[in-house]
């Protein structure tokens, strides 16, 4: 292999190593949660569709692990914690197993207003305010982020009425 190649793949390589650690380190979403008493969503493990015909569940997370079975397109599972980009941890059948990330397709959590909200749309800083009746569905897709650059759990950021808004996580519950 020459210099210039070799160079080519571990450059990118290093700046993943180093985004990640930095988000272990710097990016605390509890640094920014609501107390526990207010957010009333589970986020312990993320729900994701298959998005292939066929995909193994293995023993291991990688290409050589043992397959203890299989998964088809559509089906639902909860990833309890990613192994590298490319392997996600599963329960399968009771037991701990593995599955590729590239057929994954994050499923966004449903939740209905426990009360009348603000929704922010675009940005909270400079998107239009309106307000989501209590009883409505939206989906959450993820959090606002900090002035720090962490998350910012007071904020979910959540798709209502085909728009992409901010709405107070305590004004939610899970459905």
């Amino acid at each position: 292999m020459n210099m210039k190649k070799g160079l080519t793949a571990f450059i990118p390589a290093a700046g993943l190593c180093l985004f990640l650690a930095a988000g272990t380190v710097f990016f605390d979403p509890a640094a920014n949660a609501a107390p526990a008493h207010q957010t009333k969503l589970d986020t312990a493990a993320d729900t994701y569709i298959l998005k292939a015909g066929e995909l193994n569940v293995r023993k291991e997370p990688n290409k050589q692990g043992v397959i203890v079975g299989t998964l088809r397109s559509e089906d639902a599972v909860k990833v309890k914690q990613l192994e590298g980009a490319d392997w996600a941890e599963i329960n399968y059948k009771g037991q701990r197993a593995y599955i590729s990330t590239h057929f994954l397709m994050k499923e966004p959590m449903k939740a209905v207003t426990a009360k009348q909200t603000d929704f922010y749309t675009p940005t909270l800083e400079t998107g239009k305010k309106s307000s989501v009746k209590a009883g409505e569905t939206v989906n959450v897709l993820g959090w606002g982020f900090s002035h720090d650059g962490g998350f910012d759990r007071k904020w979910a950021y959540v798709t209502y009425g085909g728009k992409a808004g901010y709405v107070k996580t305590a004004d939610l519950a899970q459905k």
